[in-house]
């Protein structure tokens, strides 16, 4: 009867068209007609409540097991009408499934979550999320991880794809987006990703990762945490995440590199944000509101302090790296970023690009005085560790392998010297006589006759001791028989 009123109102008194409220009020234009064009309003006929003394009789059994399943249920083991029913036939009622069912529906209803609309300040929060997607990179098609940051007030989104979910990757995506934006908001909302949260405690309170709980108070940041399972408390960016898998990551995106796809998917997002003279406002009015950058960075890499022993090489994430192997014995640092790994002893460093699980990265640089002590190793390796070098060591090892054919441990035996002379003087040191050796036919090691003996260093401590020559009589007396004693 209301809402006859209402059409009667607007068309009659308020002279709006049919077309208009049809549109308004989500009804056809043929419905609006016929209450408008009837001669009388019809009264409402009364009605009397159906009664359904089953249903009441069982209801206060159902509502007390359907408060209690949280004692009996957990996770996706959740309480079913059709299970409800047995439970109540159980406890001697006989009700049918088509009541339970309804039961269970108002239940449902009664517990139903009311949502509410938020309203942000410029500058005042920020959503992020992960999205799992998939890249073709020159190494092939693999699963990524796509890291979005959406600025609630404006709108506006920073995405960028990593190749793992883990707490570096989840920083580094940070830090790459608070340069993009050239700003900081006051708060950031998360769902208990575990790149972030430890352990959810009872209640509220959470136990957050020690490097991300560093980098929140670095940048002075609000990190606001979901209800575990509620994702709809970021509902701006989860809506937001999947409409750009399907809207700028279709079809799968492909490239020689992870950095040239993240540029592109930027700059897609970009311009269609800018697109908008309205969105382009608001943003003109939170970038004013967001906070300067502190003048150095946060280093998201992962530091470790390890103890080498005899092996010159060491595991990061299931992936092996070598390290120089006069660092044996030694204590080094280790530090594993988005994608590099850096192994460090005072101011020396190796660095070697992440590998992925089951990957290594070995540096035939770093091996050169064991492999020249190993000629059975150094044959394992050699075709890799000429390669690595390049010109001209695939030639001499080639061409000792032709004069030394097919005794391959001979010819690891010869190119053991050239090891330990690249050892001692540098790769780039070596390459000039190495060509020579070849186009001489020698391929022999031979130490530079030119270069001054390195430099004897006697310690502080020593320098005023004095070590008398040698003076092989004081033997014979030692030797000569012992006098008699009268």
């Amino acid at each position: 009867m209301d809402l006859v009123a209402v059409i009667r109102h607007k068309v009659l008194t308020e002279g709006v068209p049919i077309r208009e409220v049809s549109r308004q009020l989500g009804l056809s234009r043929k419905a609006i007609r016929r209450y408008v064009r009837a001669p009388a309003v019809p009264l409402p006929r009364p009605t009397t409540p159906r009664t359904a003394p089953v249903r009441d009789a069982v209801a206060a059994d159902a509502q007390a097991i359907w408060n209690d399943r949280g004692t009996f249920t957990a996770g996706k083991q959740r309480l079913t009408a059709g299970r409800l029913t047995e439970l109540l036939a159980a406890r001697g009622h006989a009700v049918s499934a088509r009541t339970v069912r309804r039961l269970v529906a108002d239940l449902r209803a009664q517990a139903r979550e009311v949502t509410v609309p938020l309203v942000y300040a410029p500058g005042e929060v920020a959503q992020v999320d992960f999205f799992e997607v998939w890249i073709d990179l020159a190494t092939g098609r693999q699963k990524a991880w796509m890291f979005l940051l959406r600025l609630m007030y404006s709108g506006r989104d920073f995405a960028t794809i990593c190749l793992r979910q883990d707490t570096t990757w989840f920083l580094a995506a940070h830090l790459a987006a608070f340069t993009h934006l050239a700003g900081l908001v006051a708060a950031i909302a998360y769902d208990n990703l575990t790149a972030a949260v430890a352990r959810v405690l009872v209640g509220a309170p959470r136990a957050l990762r020690p490097r991300f709980a560093a980098f929140a108070a670095h940048y002075a940041l609000e990190p606001r945490f979901c209800r575990p399972g509620e994702g709809h408390d970021k509902g701006g960016v989860e809506r937001r995440g999947g409409h750009i898998r399907h809207q700028h990551l279709v079809p799968i995106p492909h490239g020689e590199s992870l950095a040239g796809i993240n540029a592109a998917l930027q700059a897609r997002l970009d311009t269609q944000f800018f697109a908008s003279p309205a969105r382009a406002a608001a943003w003109d009015r939170e970038a004013a509101a967001l906070r300067g950058l502190p003048t150095l960075p946060h280093d998201p890499s992962e530091v470790h302090l390890i103890q080498l022993r005899h092996h010159a090489s060491y595991r990061v994430g299931g992936a092996h790296y070598s390290v120089p192997s006069r660092w044996c014995g030694h204590a080094i640092e280790v530090r594993v970023g988005p994608e590099t790994v850096v192994f460090a002893r005072g101011r020396e460093v190796a660095t070697h690009p992440r590998q992925p699980f089951g990957g290594r990265s070995i540096d035939y640089r770093h091996l050169l005085a064991p492999l020249a002590q190993k000629p059975q190793a150094l044959r394992q390796v050699a075709r890799e560790l000429v390669a690595q070098f390049g010109p001209p060591w695939p030639a001499l090892w080639a061409a000792l392998c032709t004069r030394h054919s097919p005794d391959e441990i001979e010819a690891a035996r010869r190119l053991a010297p050239w090891l330990t002379v690249a050892d001692r003087e540098g790769l780039a040191a070596v390459a000039p006589r190495m060509t020579a050796a070849l186009a001489a036919g020698t391929l022999v090691a031979v130490a530079d006759a030119t270069a001054p003996p390195p430099p004897t260093t006697v310690p502080a401590a020593l320098r005023d001791y004095v070590v008398e020559a040698p003076d092989l009589t004081r033997y014979d007396a030692l030797g000569a028989p012992a006098r008699e004693v009268a």
